[in-house]
Formats: C-alpha cells, sequence, structure tokens
C-alpha cells in the first residue's frame, strides 16, 4: 500500500512538471509570435536546461523571396560570437604548447607595428591591448568589405592604425586584435583558420550545421536582411575574409548550444582552461576588466552569466549561459536591426520564472528633463552622462553610442526595446545618485552625479 501511494505521488509530480513545462512552452511560443512578424525576417531560439530542451523555435522568414519560413536548424551568421571559438582555439594551442598567452604578438607577425609597446596574446585576447578597431572606419566598412581580400594583407591594412593607449591600461573592443590572433592561430599550428576550426572544433564535436564563411553554398543558410529608405531590403555584401577570427563562423542555434556545453563541460580544453577563458582580466591599474578570452561576464537578473552578442550585415545574434541554473539560451537573427539580446533575456525570464517589467510613458517638462542633465561616476571609475537635447534626455556610457531614454515617472526612466531602467533619487549628501537596472536585475548599479 505505501508503495501503491508513493507511485501515485511520484505520478503526480511527473504531471505537475509536464504541465509546467508545457505551459512555458506555450509561452515561449507566444512570446516569438508576439515579437516576430511572420512575413519579415525572423529569429530562431533554443533554450536548454541541461540536458532537456525547454524551447527549440523559430518565426518570421529565412527568404522572404521565395517565401521560405524560418525553422530552427536554419544556418545564420554568427558575427563576434566567433570570438569565443578563436579565444578557445588560442587556449588549444596554449594546452598543446604550440604557443603562449603571455608570448609576445611580435613572436608570431614580426612585423606587426605596436608603437614600442609589448603586447600579449592575453591582451588580443580581452580587448585590453590598446589597438584600434578596424571596423570603426567608415571607408572600409562601406567598400573595401565587398572585394576578397588575403590575410597577410588585412593584417598590412592595420598598420597604418593609432594605438589608442599603453597595453593593458583599458578595456577597448577590438576587431583588429581578433584578426591578429587568426594570423597567431594560423603561424602556431600551420593550418587556415578555417581548416583549424573545422576540424579542431566543427568535426569534434559533430557541429554539422557549423561553417567558415565564403562563398561557398551552404545548405540551410538564413538570407540577411536590414532595415532601409522604404523598408526591409537586403543586407549588403560583405566578404567575409574581412571579418576573419573576428566574427566569420556560422551556425545554428543547435549547433552553438553543443558548443558552449561542450566547452564548459572540458570536452574542447581543459577545465582549467576554460576557467581562464571566462575570468576577468586585471589591467595595470588593478582593476579588472569584465571580459575573459572572447566571452563576456555579467549579470542576468541576479544570476551570474557568461556570453556574447554578435552583428554584423544582415544578422544579429546573442547567447549566454547562467551557471547557476545550468541554463543556455541563444537567439539568432537574419536582419541587423532586430534585438535578439531582448528576446533572449525574456525567454530566460520565463525560463527562471523572472517577473519581465512593464513601462508606460509619462510627460515631463524641459526644466525637469534638463535638471537631471549631467555625468554620473561609477565606482569603477566608469560613467554613465544624461544630456537633454532636441526635447529629450540621452544616456551615455562612457564613449559609447547616446541612446533616448523616455520617462515613466518624475524621476525614472527606461530604455526603448529593451528591459532596462533607472531612477534618480538623492543621497544623504544631496547628491543625485543614478540607479540602474539592466539584464532584468534586482539589485542597481550605482553612478552618483559629479
Amino acid at each position: 500500500m505505501v508503495k501503491f501511494r508513493l507511485s501515485l505521488i511520484l505520478l503526480f509530480v511527473s504531471v505537475i512538471a509536464t504541465q509546467s513545462l508545457s505551459a512555458k512552452t506555450n509561452r515561449f511560443e507566444q512570446l516569438l509570435n508576439e515579437t516576430i512578424d511572420p512575413e519579415g525576417p525572423g529569429s530562431a531560439a533554443i533554450v536548454t536546461q541541461g540536458d532537456k530542451t525547454l524551447f527549440l523555435g523559430a518565426r518570421g522568414m529565412a527568404n522572404i523571396e521565395l517565401g521560405t519560413k524560418l525553422e530552427p536548424n536554419h544556418v545564420f551568421r554568427l558575427g563576434s560570437i566567433t570570438k569565443q571559438f578563436t579565444g578557445a582555439a588560442i587556449m588549444m594551442l596554449h594546452e598543446q604548447e604550440k604557443l603562449s598567452v603571455t608570448d609576445n604578438i611580435k613572436k608570431y607577425v614580426p612585423d606587426f607595428p605596436t608603437e614600442g609597446h609589448d603586447i600579449t596574446i592575453a591582451q588580443l585576447l580581452t580587448h585590453t591591448s590598446g589597438l584600434a578597431n578596424y571596423t570603426d572606419s567608415g571607408e572600409t566598412m562601406t567598400t573595401r568589405i565587398q572585394e576578397q581580400i588575403s590575410l597577410d594583407d588585412l593584417v598590412a591594412h592595420f598598420y597604418d592604425e593609432k594605438m589608442h593607449f599603453a597595453p593593458g591600461d583599458a578595456m577597448r573592443y577590438s576587431n583588429t586584435g581578433y584578426v591578429l590572433l587568426g594570423k597567431i592561430i594560423e603561424v602556431a599550428s600551420g593550418l587556415s583558420y578555417a581548416e583549424y576550426i573545422d576540424q579542431n572544433i566543427f568535426q569534434k564535436l559533430g557541429m554539422k550545421n557549423s561553417y567558415y564563411g565564403g562563398r561557398q553554398i551552404i545548405k540551410n543558410r538564413a538570407l540577411g536582411y536590414t532595415q532601409g529608405p522604404s523598408g526591409i531590403e537586403n543586407a549588403a555584401f560583405i566578404d567575409m575574409s574581412w571579418p576573419h577570427a573576428a566574427g566569420s563562423l556560422l551556425g545554428n542555434v543547435e549547433d552553438l548550444n553543443t558548443w558552449f556545453r561542450s566547452l564548459k563541460d572540458g570536452r574542447v580544453i581543459t577545465l582549467d582552461g576554460y576557467q581562464k577563458m571566462i575570468s576577468p582580466y586585471v589591467l595595470n591599474d588593478g582593476n579588472e576588466s569584465s571580459y575573459g578570452y572572447g566571452l563576456n561576464v555579467y549579470k542576468v537578473n541576479k544570476y551570474d552569466a557568461i556570453g556574447h552578442s554578435g552583428g554584423i550585415p544582415g544578422f544579429g545574434t546573442n547567447a549566454f549561459y547562467i551557471p547557476e541554473k545550468d541554463l543556455f539560451v541563444a537567439v539568432f537573427n537574419n536582419t541587423d536591426r532586430g534585438n535578439p539580446g531582448l528576446l533572449a533575456l525574456k525567454l530566460t525570464a520565463i525560463a527562471l520564472e523572472i517577473d519581465i517589467p512593464e513601462f508606460k510613458t509619462v510627460e515631463l517638462d524641459a526644466k525637469t528633463l534638463k535638471s537631471m542633465a549631467g555625468v554620473y561616476t561609477l565606482a569603477t571609475g566608469s560613467t554613465r552622462t544624461l544630456s537633454y537635447e532636441d526635447g529629450a534626455l540621452f544616456s551615455q556610457r562612457d564613449e559609447g553610442r547616446k541612446f533616448k531614454v523616455t520617462p515613466m515617472s518624475e524621476n525614472s526612466f527606461y530604455f526603448e526595446n529593451s528591459v532596462t531602467y533607472f531612477e534618480l533619487v538623492e543621497n544623504n549628501e544631496g547628491k543625485l545618485v543614478m540607479n540602474f537596472y539592466a539584464n532584468l536585475a534586482t539589485e542597481p548599479e550605482l553612478a552618483v552625479r559629479n
């Protein structure tokens, strides 16, 4: 009798769990339906927890002209998600003693100008080398990227770029550095970057829908789109010899799940090597950067997360892993004007039963908005600047892009198409403090107005 009652209890628990998962699946699907236009560019998404796939789906069109619906197995350009593959490849070679991350890059690219500085491979990996970012060049990104270029000619293209700071002084994103890492992989391994990644990662892990980009025919490839003056357009052509080890790979969401779970489980490099990839880098002044070897470390809600986003003509990607919950989420868009990061956060909120903030707009007069402008400094020394322009308030992190913020109360604002918001309050000293909530955060990041 006891065994019978226990069996009934276990069955009842199993039914509840199944219903709960089914309810979440419906919410995942509903979110895609509410977010994605079925007749426009779309999104493919995956949510896994441990060995269970909580959601695998897609919505929108893979090819608008042909009316081909997007499916989860469609192949997308990954953009800068490529960088974690490059970082892992460097760590493979490091563990095989074919190079060391502490090596001076001139050991592998002896003619590369460094303005008298010593730059290590680790500083390329962590964006702390001080090297410029070649994709900031308008001329390069509007004309030259349509031409095929050899790796040596691409590296030579960087020779005239001036460094931004001494190596190790700061963290500043540099695609130039990651192309150089591709060159170093080729010198150290004797293989092309494409061959090395294919043989040592894609084939080894059975990632049959992942590729180094080129002009080859790729089965199930989704076309990339952008937003033009009159509506949706085909994205501008980019020859993938330009992004190289900084952004040239393609894949689908299932392969990326395979990749990241293999990486964190020690099936690609050692667990010690993986920990190095996700560890903050210590700058010359003792402060830490949140960027490791091709991976960011940040918070999603109250949890630590490890991930990266990507953007390349026609495509936007976002993927992250939450170790505490063993949760992996990836969203790929075949448009460069979408917001895969926001969709990934909302999928995570459903999976972990986190409340998604809802924002309602209020009107504030110019005097009130102007009174809030100023430079707000974080404990790290980084800044957020609020500026009043053309009747609206804009927010800017350090030297980054300005984003318009919309008031939702007399002292709080949200960012459009996001779950990020902040409130302004006075502290005991009468100074204005910005409480900044990003990525579904429960605890704010504080910044005090100068």
